[in-house]
């Protein structure tokens, strides 16, 4: 790589990622281009609630989010290693629990099933009155993707790494079959390698060379409530509560409590506008009101705020990381959610330098999974996974 200039767009969680591990590894010749200004992300990683699950059902997933928080935690205040509850509201939920707790220990994360008066002094308010138990996942977390995202970036500055802000990128520039850089409104950019990590935009982008990007963006909705006078002003001071039965997750974000549902009927979002929508009140507003029910805390809490954010989906529900492979010298690091960019960033930049370690095997990533799938058949392998995306067995 001595010599060959990336251009990654891209200032989010995941392309501040790849800069940090390019230029941790001693490339310097970055440059991050965004449309935004710098410390402003109203992209996914400025509406992503900042949930870091490690156990998951996919180990290649797992091993992504425990290298993320391996990373997230080498910045200082930055991961609060606060648990996650995993609650059970039938015989059925519990049963599944000894397999995670399987598997968590194969994968060296420290998981076992508590009671739920155990629970529900973790997460007071949190714990439904029909729990019947819960897994507690000591090492899960949370993040401010911001702030990560922030720390990030002045890490591969300091290192090296060069920011462009305030620059759209238009399209992609092509030459005999090869990307050779990037389109600003002040001319174009030459790169010898050109990284997408711009989230549900990458499509659009990667259009312009005729490269298909599989994926499916949806919406989902998530609110905060009023404060409380139960919390404190600390980001978050109990363990994320997760419901998996009922498809329900909450949090605090210090004095409001934040939760989310996809227990609604998916929505596929169009590519390439921004990623917050409307509120889709007939869709989302049953489902968040069936949330509320079941959790004691946000039964009588007024709602603050709503969102509709929008996420990306895959056939296999893995993230896309790697060279496209319709056209030499574009990489993609997209699909991917705050919980594994850690780890998404450390794959490509490995993979750019020729290096490895073992993390993941490439090839469960790469984009050329997919080669040859139509748009159709991309949506209709993508969209079941929507209610499934937090299962852990």
């Amino acid at each position: 790589m001595a010599g060959r200039r990336v251009v990654v767009v891209g200032a989010g969680v995941v392309g501040a990622s790849v800069a940090h591990h390019l230029t941790e590894r001693g490339f310097t010749d970055v440059l991050v281009i965004d449309a935004r200004s710098e410390g402003t992300l109203p992209g996914s990683t400025g509406l992503a609630p900042g949930l870091v699950g490690q156990l998951s059902s996919d180990r290649d997933l797992a091993r992504l989010a425990i290298d993320s928080v391996e990373l997230y935690s080498r910045l200082p205040g930055h991961f609060h290693r606060v648990g996650c509850l995993e609650v059970a509201t039938s015989e059925a939920g519990m049963s599944g629990f000894a397999a995670d707790v399987d598997n968590g220990a194969r994968l060296g994360l420290d998981a076992q099933v508590i009671t739920t008066s155990e629970a529900a002094v973790l997460a007071p308010g949190l714990v439904s009155d029909s729990a019947h138990g819960a897994l507690l996942i000591r090492d899960d977390g949370a993040v401010d993707p911001v702030a990560v995202t922030a720390a990030l970036i002045a890490s591969a500055r300091e290192q090296g790494a060069q920011f462009r802000w305030n620059s759209p990128v238009r399209q992609l520039e092509e030459q005999n079959g090869r990307v050779v850089g990037v389109r600003l409104d002040s001319g174009v950019v030459r790169a010898d390698t050109v990284v997408l990590a711009v989230g549900v935009w990458g499509p659009t982008l990667a259009s312009t060379v005729g490269v298909q990007v599989p994926m499916l963006p949806v919406e989902h909705p998530y609110a905060f409530t009023v404060p409380s006078e139960d919390l404190t002003a600390e980001p978050i001071t109990m363990p994320i509560v997760r419901y998996p039965e009922h498809a329900v997750y909450c949090r605090t974000h210090g004095t409001r409590y934040g939760f989310g549902t996809y227990d609604h009927e998916p929505v596929p979002a169009a590519f390439g506008a921004t990623a917050a929508r409307r509120f889709r009140d007939k869709v989302f507003e049953p489902a968040l009101t069936k949330a509320r029910k079941l959790v004691p805390a946000l039964r009588t809490a007024d709602v603050e705020k709503r969102i509709n954010g929008v996420f990306a989906l895959t056939p296999d529900e893995l993230p896309l990381v790697g060279p496209a492979p319709e056209v030499r010298g574009l990489w993609l690091a997209e699909a991917s959610w705050v919980t594994h960019a850690g780890g998404v960033g450390k794959l490509l930049a490995e993979q750019l330098l020729g290096l490895s370690s073992g993390l993941v095997d490439p090839a469960r990533l790469a984009p050329s999974r997919f080669a040859g799938w139509t748009a159709e058949r991309v949506a209709k392998a993508s969209l079941p996974h929507y209610r499934g995306i937090y299962l852990t067995h």
